[in-house]
């Protein structure tokens, strides 16, 4: 075994914040929604995102997440 293996237990994950995890759920979200087959307003839900990320920034700016 080698000691130049850099390698993490499985369940140590970086940590995100909380505007990250929301900005890839809505990526993940967004593509699911496209791919489902069904009506999909892309730029209602970009404006949904957009206001949500407003909010997120100033809650973190004050500190709450």
């Amino acid at each position: 075994m080698s000691g130049d293996v850099n390698t993490k237990p499985l369940n140590m994950t970086e940590r995100q914040t909380t505007i990250e995890e929301f900005t890839n759920f809505c990526h993940e979200e967004k593509e699911r929604r496209m791919n489902s087959g069904d009506d999909f307003d892309s730029l209602a839900f970009e404006e949904a995102k957009a206001l949500t990320l407003r909010k997120l920034q100033v809650l973190e700016d004050e500190g709450w997440v």
